[in-house]
């Protein structure tokens, strides 16, 4: 997608964000909803051939690696459009898994740190403080270094990287393809970028400030009580969300500072992570095993589940799928019904590095029981599968989604309002329709906003 097009898209978010957004797919008809065909990828600790399971089910594929894949060091991540897992092994060889091919390759040698970026973009840092970029398969590398070397590595929708250097006195170091480093020193080591990389939100312990990346404009000091401990910002980036010692969660608005919203925890909380679909919030206790499960679209709290917090667990791995460790085993919750219940279950699978991936291979894809069912209830009829769409919003407020679904067409998007069918449910903005599944998905990989793909049952407001 063109530059202009991507800045017309960031700025008409921009426009609407005092408006918070709902990607609230569990308020959505059962039928209109269309789950990515998601997998979990099995890293074996000592190394070997890695494995696949189906979610939510978490039935093994009959898919696996023709290559064995050396011990491990971590998993950096997967770029589902180019079909790549990466990780990086015990010598700091950087290795590529081609899902398609099932081979495993290295790629690049002396690798100190790597990150993958919120459009699936690589980047590494070698020990020689060179960044290098994998752009469709190709490595670009950096024109300037970074000057230090990385604690923390951000990298960002704009092509730069947010690098964490020093210990006792965090500098925070930008870094694109083609420009000079720019630093700035930070208050505290408790900090998160937006995807789009325009700010860096820093937790102190009396309150959260806004820095900008790039620009002269003045840090935005935003003052609570109740000690922060940990920040995240929403998805699109609207939203701050601030852990804390006081047993709160508190959601901020990115633009003026406001609280939106302050949801009880069963205790104090000091880690956070991003539920990729939009709907969920992963928030870590301060003591103790487990998970806060935070309903994003209803602001309270779904539950707590006991699990182990990893580098790679507990994750989401579909709309309404969560992943966690429980003993020795890898376990499937469905996020949907109460009391979260087990959809599926790996034994012996709790030693191992697993990595939810929006993909699957053609023949668990064509299997009856991988497919969604209401894909399948079209093919069955012998009837054209319906068309589906784009949802990159949600909001009780018809005149901000009207709003937004035309700065979106004036980008040159097919926007539009799917108007709700329930007085509970929202209009919900959208973008299509595209006559398959594989077409929205596209768009909205290119496009860099949070959505996911509904069936349109209805026709759309314009």
């Amino acid at each position: 997608m063109p530059s202009l097009r991507l800045a017309l898209i960031c700025l008409a978010l921009a426009a609407c964000g005092r408006e918070p957004e709902r990607l609230t797919l569990s308020k959505l008809p059962a039928s209109t909803r269309v789950p990515a065909p998601s997998s979990l990828v099995r890293i074996p600790e000592d190394g070997g051939l890695v494995t696949l399971y189906r979610v939510p089910s978490l039935e093994p594929s009959s898919w696996k690696t023709e290559d064995k894949l050396p011990p491990v060091e971590r998993v950096i991540g997967a770029d589902p459009e180019q079909g790549l897992v990466f990780s990086l092994d015990r010598k700091r060889n950087l290795l590529t898994l081609d899902l398609e091919t099932r081979r495993v390759r290295p790629y690049l040698e002396q690798v100190r740190a790597a990150t993958m970026g919120p459009d699936g973009a690589l980047y590494a840092v070698d020990t020689g403080s060179t960044v290098t970029q994998m752009v469709r398969r190709a490595p670009v590398r950096f024109r300037s270094k970074l000057q230090g070397s990385p604690q923390q590595l951000h990298a960002t929708m704009t092509g730069a990287v947010l690098a964490r250097i020093g210990d006792k006195a965090p500098v925070l170091e930008v870094l694109g393809s083609d420009q000079a480093p720019v630093t700035m020193t930070l208050p505290s080591e408790r900090f998160a970028p937006t995807f789009y990389g325009d700010l860096v939100a820093v937790a102190t312990d009396t309150a959260v400030i806004l820095y900008q990346t790039q620009g002269k404009n003045a840090p935005l000091s935003i003052k609570v009580s109740g000690h922060p401990r940990a920040v995240l910002f929403s998805p699109s980036g609207h939203r701050v969300y601030v852990a804390q010692d006081d047993a709160r969660l508190l959601v901020l608005d990115r633009f003026g500072g406001e609280q939106l919203e302050s949801v009880a925890l069963p205790g104090p909380a000091k880690g956070l992570r991003n539920d990729p679909f939009g709907q969920w919030l992963l928030v870590r206790p301060a003591e103790g095993d487990s998970v806060y499960v935070v309903d994003v679209g209803r602001w309270r709290l779904g539950g707590t589940v006991a699990t182990t917090w990893a580098s790679d667990l507990p994750a989401v791995a579909s709309p309404n799928t969560l992943i966690v460790r429980r003993g020795k085993d890898v376990v499937a919750l469905d996020l949907s019904k109460p009391d979260f219940p087990e959809s599926g279950r790996v034994a012996d699978g709790g030693a191992d590095d697993w990595l939810p991936v929006a993909w699957r291979p053609a023949k668990d894809i064509e299997s009856p029981a991988a497919t969604d069912s209401t894909a399948l209830a079209g093919a069955d009829s012998g009837k054209a599968a319906p068309s589906v769409y784009l949802q990159v919003s949600s909001s009780q407020n018809p005149a901000w989604a009207s709003e937004l679904a035309d700065k979106l067409r004036a980008a040159g998007l097919p926007a539009s309002v799917l108007p709700p069918t329930r007085s509970d449910e929202a209009h919900r903005v959208v973008l299509g329709p595209y006559a398959t599944r594989e077409q929205a998905e596209s768009t909205g990989r290119k496009i860099g906003m949070p959505s996911f793909v509904v069936s349109g049952q209805d026709a759309p407001d314009r």
